[in-house]
């Protein structure tokens, strides 16, 4: 049985097949830059742009940004067409004092120090060194952006180290992708992951938060936040830490809190948490009278639409209209649309290979 669609349907579905490959392209070279050429874009390549075209230093950045990616922005339409959808709403020129106006940096005091395979320290970014400061910017249209910032002088902020790797920070995108889990917290909290105490600090200075319960593994940072960081918080009598692993707690004693809301954070990044926060989404059923949020749930489920929409365009491609493995029938072009919404995604079941 072949899949048989309107000429119009199918002529929407390869436009959407555009967009998601334009999408997996742009974040592949902009995951490139940031992880091997973030510095490269200096003051001195800005300024010419600056003072004698008198254009913005975003308008700049984001032209160099994309020749940098290897666009050809003033030869080729194609590639003007992709800056212009991309690139001009994907940079942004940050202000420093939003994040370090921040309760929690004004309280906090960090002392750079070692405990075993722990460091507590620095993170600087250079002036013009570019970040991802945000999850991606969805549109109508399905598009997917990074969000990429910068600032025009250097800023530091907190981290902590494993073996001299970034474990752990409070830098402009932990502050912007818990911005709502924060506003949404309430009651009684049950929290997954320690981390810095930022979601438990920011939380307990909520008249609404009665109570934080959070769930960590490793005793050696459980100790290195108590020894060097806890006595600072102003609602510290409302936090409790407890020692044990998440996905555990979850299935066996998360009930007995019988918690209002439930925030989980224990991954560092999509690629190390998207099989973690599918374990988390069926664990669920477990309380099912609280709310849940998880840390940038807006990017694993842009990694999950990707290859959703990709395994369904080949279903369609190879006239497969019912795929037996992942159980996806495509009847129209709704059906690439319902399978990529939010709400299908967040409680998928397939398995990807």
């Amino acid at each position: 049985m072949k899949i048989i669609l309107s000429d119009f349907d199918a002529k929407r579905i390869e436009q959407l097949n555009v967009t998601m490959q334009n999408n997996a392209a742009i974040f592949e070279v902009m995951a490139d830059y940031i992880n091997n050429n973030e510095q490269f874009i200096t003051q001195q390549m800005l300024q010419p742009f600056v003072t004698e075209y008198d254009m913005p230093s975003q308008t700049a950045y984001s032209m160099l940004l994309a020749s940098a990616c290897g666009l050809e922005i003033a030869e080729k339409e194609s590639h003007k067409i992709l800056y212009e959808n991309y690139f001009v709403p994907a940079v942004k020129l940050l202000n420093p004092q939003k994040y370090l106006n921040n309760p929690y940096l004004k309280t906090i005091t960090f002392p750079e120090i070692e405990q075993n395979s722990w460091k507590i320290s620095k993170i600087k970014f250079q002036p013009c060194e570019a970040f991802v400061y945000n999850q991606p910017l969805q549109t109508s249209d399905f598009r997917e952006i990074p969000q990429i910032g910068f600032f025009e002088n250097e800023v530091s902020f907190p981290a902590v180290f494993q073996n001299n790797r970034e474990w752990m920070s409070l830098k402009p995108n932990e502050i912007e992708t818990m911005e709502q889990p924060i506003e949404n917290a309430n009651g009684n909290i049950l929290v997954y992951g320690l981390g810095l105490g930022y979601f438990a600090f920011m939380a307990s200075q909520k008249n609404s938060v009665k109570k934080l319960t959070i769930i960590e593994k490793d005793s050696e940072i459980i100790k290195l936040f108590e020894n060097q960081l806890f006595n600072q918080f102003p609602n510290k009598n409302k936090i409790d830490i407890i020692c044990a692993d998440a996905i555990e707690y979850a299935q066996k004693e998360a009930a007995i809190l019988k918690p209002d809301y439930v925030f989980a954070d224990i991954w560092h990044d999509v690629g190390d948490g998207l099989s973690i926060y599918l374990k988390l989404r069926t664990l669920e059923k477990n309380i099912p009278n609280a709310t849940f949020d998880y840390w940038i749930e807006k990017s694993m489920l842009s990694n999950l639409r990707a290859k959703v929409f990709f395994q369904m365009y080949n279903i369609f491609k190879n006239n497969n209209p019912k795929s037996q493995e992942y159980e996806i029938i495509i009847k129209d072009y709704n059906s690439f649309i319902n399978k990529i919404s939010d709400e299908n995604l967040k409680n998928i079941k397939i398995n990807f290979k």
